[in-house]
């Protein structure tokens, strides 16, 4: 199921996708987006359609329009949810066209589209500004378009997709893509994740930037900083990598994973450290069953060669149980780093990331425990990966199924791990700090402060009132709606996240801040102290933002900095409980937060989870005489509308789909008489379109209806698309249930983006496994022991210029010095002096950092600069 679709007869049938175009404004450390699609209605009959699309969990949307055939524009607001879903369900019982976009969860959105007239065409027009990310090296950055939402497991949120729908929607079919200023034009379709990386000296350099509001008493500020320090290893830690092995990582994505965990595993402190690799999908286990074993070489290799036969085997996605697992299993003598590995397909969010909470703000001060993911795979849920490790208080790096290179943030992520954390940090962003007002709530009369704790007036009860009623009629009286909340103002300095508890070495930090009233600070500084007493005070430079807005959108900073003021708020990083008097309120302060995100929703117009868009057209169109206008329900609900009788359909409809596979079914309860829909498409869901699998449970309920058929009638001439042969059924007829899309007979020219800067296209799912690894430094690190050394098959990799052996390089070196003293000096200048010419330090430094402190052992007293400099001349 992708792109708009509508329900007929218990059947999703989707509107075809006639242009996608995405236009893209980047500037600084951020981006606005603008996308366009383009619908044609070919039913004979108004329809209600529905249409989900992705965007990355660090985005938000800021604008919504609804675009009519004869150019209408019908702009959308923002209201609370409820009331903006009442809204459109009244415009469309009564006959006019609206539309609705809600959230799904917090990087998969849902529109529903109501009353598109019979052959017409819809436009639907968001947009929505976003974070850039980081990307292999500190000094480059990427912009990334996804173009669908993986199949996640579990059950959907109520307004996600249908049970029909196998595969969610994606972005797809003949699309133009423009990005400035990178400048960057393409017409060609986009069925593929677009990710464009930028790499520019000083995109690591502190700065910030600030954004006056053009109707708002406001200044948002946004900074950002890649931090440069380094301090001693944690003394001793437990690690514990948890790798996701269900269907949806099969391929590519467990490959990735495989990799990253050889480079992982050679990273590790090879003192005092324990650690454990856990799996998981349906079910979960860990290597060793006894807990987390000591590391040294032996659990080295084990662990090593338990990677090596890892494969995506384990079913479904049921992370939540297999975290609980690792957190029960901890040591409680030490700190705790749980690396997760995983593509985050699952629709538990709300669980998943209870979990991690829970855990992090119940392990003892002294043995904290920190939760980093690597996201893998194109369609790797951003809310999930991201999430997880914002609650975790970790750091989170995505990669690509197309990334043949990702060791830099795999390294940057184990340094993070490794350091101690720092403390107390704070932003001074030129304001004074004001204690927050108490929240109000309404009264029945009046106002009532809520801080207020005195006592009221007792009131003398009437134990017989003759107007009550009967005790038998007492419980049909609904229960009174709780008083409204009614907020301060916004304090003088909103900021998120709430309570900045990450600095990390190479790891980007991100802070923002809406400033009431319009001073712009100068420079802002950000401050810490660590645990040998250190103090951190950094000032930076402010400066005003030139970002680029799309008319009728909000600015972009603001819009970025209410979003992550709303993601603290839905996370419970925020001071609201001291706000009411009774914090143990979990009703007031759950309606306190409602409140404070739509407030901020509304202020900023952007989508969140109590706030939606719609848009309704003012205009009503006159019902045909004679008719009246019915809704006919369908799975969730009202879906189609059309005339008491419906319009003739075809005796016979053959649809040709855009699916590569073969299958194909046939169902005879066609509307308004029609013999049946044929298609063919894919019966794992992995199809653009045409038929999907219907589950067993649902197919006694269509065998009556549905049978697999071979015949296939042509299209009727008025049709504006042309039918095709359909292949034969699979052996036995499984049954099928038509969902496609429709395949245009003209398609786009599939012309090449050209761009000085670099960028790549990533497939959704690779057709091809990959070929051994051949990565030098996954070779190398496979070849480095436990505590830093490596042997005489570092030659496998590491190659000596001609003339030179292995007894001239031990003739550098004193009179008795081990041979592993010579190979890891190898290693190391290979590294540095080979390698380290075309790959980021962050890439290698763990790995040569830890063969430097092994010789420095071994070798006690030498220069070992020198001595690496000297092995440096004989390497090939």
């Amino acid at each position: 199921m992708y792109g708009l679709y509508y329900f007929f007869e218990n059947r999703q049938v989707s509107l075809p996708l006639l242009n996608v175009r995405a236009e893209a404004s980047i500037k600084e450390l951020a981006a606005q987006v603008k996308l366009t699609q383009t619908y044609g209605n070919d039913a004979t009959f108004p329809i209600e359609a529905k249409f989900s699309f992705p965007i990355p969990a660090r985005a938000v949307v800021v604008a919504f329009c609804m675009i009519k055939q004869d150019g209408t524009r019908i702009v959308g607001s923002v209201m609370e949810k409820q009331e903006a879903k009442e809204t459109y369900d009244t415009a469309v019982s009564q006959g006019q066209q609206a539309s609705l976009m809600e959230q799904q969860t917090p990087d998969v959105f849902q529109v529903s589209v109501g009353n598109i007239p019979s052959r017409e065409q819809v436009q639907i027009e968001l947009v929505y500004a976003t974070e850039l990310t980081e990307d292999e090296e500190n000094d480059q950055i990427r912009f990334h378009l996804p173009v669908h939402i993986g199949a996640r497991y579990g059950s959907p949120p109520q307004s996600g997709p249908s049970p029909f729908a196998s595969t969610p929607p994606q972005l797809q079919g003949s699309s133009v893509l423009q990005l400035r200023p990178v400048s960057l034009a393409s017409e060609s379709a986009l069925e593929k994740d677009f990710v464009l990386t930028i790499k520019s000296a000083g995109l690591d350099t502190p700065r910030c930037v600030a954004e006056l509001h053009p109707s708002n008493d406001t200044v948002a500020v946004g900074l950002t900083l890649v931090p440069r320090f380094k301090l001693p290893d944690l003394s001793r830690q437990e690690f514990v990598f948890l790798v996701d092995r269900s269907g949806s990582m099969s391929r590519n994505r467990i490959e990735a994973a495989k990799k990253a965990l050889v480079v992982m595993l050679r990273a590790l402190p090879h003192q005092d450290s324990l650690f454990q690799i856990a799996s998981f999908g349906s079910h979960h286990s860990f290597l060793w069953e006894s807990g987390s074993k000591a590391y040294n070489q032996v659990t080295l290799e084990e662990a090593t060669h338990h990677v090596d036969k890892m494969q995506a085997d384990f079913g479904g996605t049921e992370i939540r149980g297999a975290l609980e697992s690792c957190f029960k299993a901890r040591k409680l003598d030490r700190p705790m780093s749980l690396l997760v590995l995983t593509d985050g397909d699952a629709w538990d969010l709300d669980g998943v990331l209870a979990e991690v909470k829970s855990a992090v703000a119940s392990a003892p001060a002294n043995a904290y425990l920190r939760v980093s993911v690597l996201g893998i795979g194109n369609s790797a849920s951003t809310a999930m990966c991201e999430g997880m490790a914002r609650v975790g208080n970790g750091t989170c790096m995505m990669v690509g199924e197309q990334e043949t290179s990702f060791t830099g943030k795999i390294a940057r992520m184990l340094k993070a791990a490794r350091t101690p954390p720092i403390s107390n940090i704070s932003v001074d962003w030129g304001r004074p700090v004001t204690k927050a007002e108490k929240v109000v709530v309404a009264d029945d009369d009046d106002f009532e402060m809520v801080e207020e704790t005195s006592e009221k007036p007792k009131k003398t009860l009437n134990i017989f009132d003759e107007t009550v009623d009967d005790l038998k009629d007492m419980g049909s009286t609904p229960a009174p709606p709780p008083p409204p909340v009614v907020l301060p103002p916004p304090a003088a300095v909103q900021q998120a996240p709430f309570k900045v508890r990450n600095l990390f070495p190479n790891i980007r930090l991100k802070i923002y801040a809406i400033l009431q009233g319009k001073n712009v600070p100068q420079t802002v500084t950000i401050r810490g102290s660590t645990a040998d007493g250190s103090e951190i005070a950094l000032p930076i430079t402010v400066t005003l933002s030139n970002l680029p807005n799309a008319p009728g959108a909000p600015p972009a900073v603001h819009a970025l900095a209410a979003r992550k003021i709303i993601q603290d708020l839905e996370d419970g990083q925020h001071e609201l409980a001291s706000l009411i008097a009774k914090p143990d309120d979990i009703d007031l302060l759950a309606r306190t937060v409602k409140a404070s995100i739509i407030s901020l929703g509304k202020a900023y117009s952007i989508a969140s989870s109590h706030t939606s868009f719609v848009a309704v057209d003012e205009s009503k169109p006159a019902a045909p005489v004679g008719q009246a206008v019915h809704l006919v329900s369908g799975i969730g609900g009202p879906v189609l509308m059309f005339a008491t009788a419906p319009p003739p359909a075809p005796a016979s409809l053959s649809i040709r789909s855009r699916s590569s596979a073969s299958y194909m079914g046939f169902c005879t309860n066609a509307p308004s008489g029609a013999s049946g829909f044929q298609g063919r498409g894919s019966a794992g869901g992995l199809g653009r379109g045409g038929v999907s699998y219907i589950p067993p449970a649902t197919r006694a309920m269509d065998r009556d209806r549905c049978a697999p058929s071979r015949s296939s009638a042509p299209l009727p001439a008025a049709a504006p698309y042309a039918a095709a042969p359909m292949p034969p059924p699979p052996p036995g007829g499984i049954a099928f249930q038509y969902s496609g899309g429709f395949e245009r007979a003209k398609a786009m020219p599939q012309s090449k983006p050209k761009l000085k800067a670099s960028y790549y296209l990533s497939n959704r799912i690779s057709p091809n496994l990959p070929a051994a690894p051949t990565d030098l430094l996954e070779a190398l690190a496979r070849l480095q022991t436990f505590d830093g050394a490596f042997t005489l098959d570092v030659l496998q990799v590491v190659k000596l210029a001609s003339g030179i052996d292995i007894e001239a390089v031990r003739e550098v070196f004193p009179a008795g010095a081990a041979d592993a003293a010579v190979t890891t000096v190898l290693a190391m200048a290979f590294l540095s002096a080979k390698l380290g010419v075309d790959r980021d330090r962050d890439e290698w430094e763990g790995i040569h950092d830890k063969a430097k402190q092994y010789v420095e052992a071994a070798l006690s007293g030498m220069n070992m600069d020198e001595l690496e400099a000297k092995v440096v001349g004989m390497l090939a």
